[in-house]
């Protein structure tokens, strides 16, 4: 039980830390512009913000050992070693041959035993084990035999450090063994003000902190592991994690702070630990030491908070805007800081002060101040380049001439091309792109606003002819810059721009209803790609209801196949498809009746059929007719937003696809004129509950605007349906026919309202 309960432990803090107080991000929810290893000590990168892990793993920082403290502490036993050779020595196999100084047969001596003893307690290794067996191995361990190993070769050891590493050793084995009353005595008789404070010495803190733990002195172990987590270059991280076990304890040790070195160090802990405004701890710890380097580490997680904020990613046609805050209270708090810092002359990193007062100009968007500081900068010069591009490209508010040619420049910049890695994006090229499409958006440039982020293909849903007409425009202004025509290459994707979007027009007039229209652009010319064709079956219609079956299997009727129909192919283009609708219309007219009578009923069937609830749904564009956004739960209307300029840019629009013409509403109108030219009381009867599917899109598609019955399905579940009023004619006028005969073994929504009504 007990190694269950830490094990749930270290996994509640190592979430807390990286979740940051409960907000999660994503990792590509914000732009990161500024690098947070622009601190000077590296060592406190593992607190770094991090969204993917407890401690940071990002930048340069993946690459360094776990054990770089203790190796540089071996540097100075080893010398004249490489730290290839002492790597291997301490922690691999290593060939000791021509090693045989004094000190160097000391030091083999002490590595013998410390990896006797690592061995000896290696089963800890393994508390994430359900093995019971492995867990036993505790009490296999001969803790009496190597305590007194250990102290033999103490007592013969005459070099400080190599003494100060059996001490480690000895406490470490009382430690693992329970005896955590000794180990601390052991401490305090030894170690304790008696050598100097290096690596080793906060290796021991740390497992004496972990005594004190134990023995449930919480206070004095949280003010050990706050001391290992400053000074420590090796155990900073596992000791967070046990300040924390600490703190669950409600013990933070704050009473044992007294010096201005322990106040700093708790300045530390309890501001790594904060997930609000880091500000004030910042400002304590600036008056206590203004050149401490963990000021640093605690300013750029606090930058970094402001950039999550400021620099919010997929903004597209939502509210928000870059950067995306009004009052930045925070930005202007680390502002007055950093400028503050950059002036001291008692700093020694001015330059991460005025890089960091820029950045925080720009945030708020005073670039030329911003432009002034940074130029100032003497270090950091990629960082530098990087925001002069950001600055530069947020000055503009429109994108002239020059303005373009100047992108392509800063785009063959090495800085901003795109990775190849998913996970390692380029935010400052992201960024860059996510402004110049809102300055051609905001100032009526719709065509180059559109495709900074989409390829053509994206108009095929949006349904608006705002965007075509500007497409065309676009396409036949005369002396593009190099800009535009590479807007036009790369979203064109091989095939003929301005073909392509005059078939987009055509499909346009299609759901729109003018197929005169649509013909008139599909004559202009065919696209490279074009989609699959058409089944005369569009013209037939359906009683069973399922999207994902073949429509040989639920369209069933064929009047479609009469003789009078014959021009109508079997599969037919979209070109071919406005013909026909064409030639149906004139047959409307017809003087014989029946004609006309059925060329309103395959007109009918048709809009249906390509309405958001009818089963050839999505096809003149190709799309697949199974899917949940056919209906308008929420807004999908592309012109609309268009003709508004609503939104920061165009990056998402293909997500707004408009999905409903009032198709069902024109199907209605023909099948009812079907009904006024018909005396088949068999025909009649099929076209109301015809009429009934598209009273029930219309109900689905405009808010629920019909009155509506409720039928109890069962104990636990009812049904709201509307009240048709194309039912309530069926059920009283065609009751006595074969298709209400079937209908209402069919459609049970019909036997609802039959029963109910």
């Amino acid at each position: 039980m007990r190694i269950i309960t830490t094990l749930l432990l270290i996994s509640i803090y190592l979430n807390q830390f990286a979740c940051g107080g409960g907000d999660y991000y994503d990792g590509m929810s914000f732009y990161n512009l500024f690098e947070q290893t622009n601190i000077s000590a590296k060592e406190f990168y593992p607190f770094l913000r991090d969204n993917e892990n407890a401690f940071y793993k990002g930048g340069a920082y993946e690459d360094n050992s776990p054990y770089t403290g203790n190796i540089n502490l071996w540097k100075e036993v080893l010398k004249g070693w490489n730290e290839k050779e002492i790597q291997e020595a301490v922690y691999g196999d290593f060939n000791w041959k021509d090693k045989n100084s004094t000190l160097e047969t000391s030091a083999k001596t002490y590595l013998y035993f410390a990896k006797k003893s690592s061995d000896a307690f290696r089963y800890r290794q393994n508390y994430n084990s359900w093995n019971y067996d492995e867990l036993l191995k505790e009490d296999e361990v001969d803790h009496e035999a190597l305590l007194k190993e250990g102290n033999r070769l103490l007592q013969n050891e005459k070099n400080k450090q190599l003494k100060a590493r059996y001490y480690y050793q000895i406490i470490r084995i009382l430690h693992y063994s329970q005896k955590w009353e000794d180990a601390i005595r052991f401490y305090e008789s030894n170690v304790e003000d008696k050598i100097e404070k290096n690596e080793i010495y906060y290796y021991i803190l740390d497992q004496i902190a972990g005594c004190y733990y134990s023995t449930k002195n919480f206070e004095k172990a949280a003010y050990l592991f706050a001391k290992v987590v400053s000074k420590s270059k090796d155990r900073k991280k596992s000791a967070f994690v046990s300040f924390n076990f600490c703190t669950s304890n409600n013990a933070q040790g704050k009473e044992l702070f007294t010096s201005k070195e322990d106040q700093k160090d708790l300045l530390l802990i309890t501001g790594l630990r904060s997930f609000s405004d880091e500000t004030v701890t910042i400002n304590k710890f600036i008056e206590l030491d203004p050149n401490d380097e963990r000021i640093e580490l605690l300013f750029i997680r606090g930058l970094n908070d402001v950039e999550r904020k400021s620099w919010i990613k997929y903004l597209g046609v939502s509210k928000n805007k870059l950067p995306n805050v009004k009052e930045n209270t925070a930005a202007k708090n680390l502002l007055a800081i950093a400028e503050k810092q950059a002036k001291n002359k008692a700093v020694k990193n001015a330059e991460f002060w005025k890089l960091s007062s820029s950045y925080l100009s720009f945030i708020l968007m005073d670039i030329s101040s911003a432009q002034k500081k940074l130029k100032a900068v003497k270090e950091y010069p990629i960082q530098k380049q990087k925001l002069s591009y950001a600055y530069e490209v947020f000055s503009w508010d429109k994108m002239t001439t020059d303005h373009e040619n100047r992108l392509v420049e800063i785009f063959e910049d090495t800085l901003l091309k795109l990775s190849t890695d998913f996970y390692s994006p380029n935010d400052l090229r992201h960024m860059i792109l996510d402004k110049v499409a809102n300055t051609y958006y905001k100032n009526g440039e719709l065509a180059k606003a559109f495709l900074v982020h989409n390829e053509l293909a994206s108009i095929e849903d949006l349904g608006s002819l705002q965007l075509l007409d500007a497409l065309t425009a676009f396409y036949q202004k005369p002396n593009k810059t190099t800009y535009e025509k590479e807007l036009i290459k790369t979203a064109a994707k091989g095939n003929d721009f301005l073909a392509y979007v005059n078939y987009h027009k055509g499909i346009y007039y299609l759901l729109e209803q003018k197929p005169q229209q649509a013909l008139t652009y599909f004559e202009k010319g065919t696209v490279k790609t074009p989609y699959g064709t058409i089944p005369n079956a569009i013209f037939s219609n359906n009683i069973k209801e399922c999207f994902n079956c073949e429509a040989s299997f639920v369209m069933e009727d064929e009047v479609y196949k009469a003789e009078v129909f014959n021009f109508i192919k079997p599969d037919f283009t979209r070109k071919e498809l406005a013909q026909y609708l064409i030639q149906l219309e004139k047959l409307r007219g017809s003087d014989t009746k029946w004609k006309a009578k059925l060329a309103n009923y395959l007109l009918g069937n048709y809009y249906f059929n390509i309405s958001n609830t009818g089963y050839f749904r999505g096809i003149l564009t190709n799309r697949y007719n199974v899917h949940y956004e056919y209906f308008t739960y929420t807004n999908r209307e592309a012109p609309e937003i268009l003709e508004q300029n609503k939104g920061y840019n165009l990056s998402n629009i293909a997500s707004y696809a408009k999905n409903y013409y009032k198709l069902s509403d024109k199907a209605k109108a023909y099948y009812e004129e079907t009904i006024k030219l018909s005396n088949d009381r068999e025909l009649n009867a099929r076209c109301l509950y015809l009429i009934a599917k598209c009273e029930l899109n219309d109900h689905y598609n405009n808010e629920n605007k019909y009155d509506t019955y409720t039928v109890l399905l069962n104990e636990w579940y009812d049904l709201d349906l509307p009240k048709l009023n194309s039912f309530k004619k069926l059920k009283n006028e065609y009751s006595n026919t074969n298709f209400h005969k079937l209908i209402i073994q069919e459609c049970s929504y019909f036997r609802y309202y039959s029963a109910s009504n």
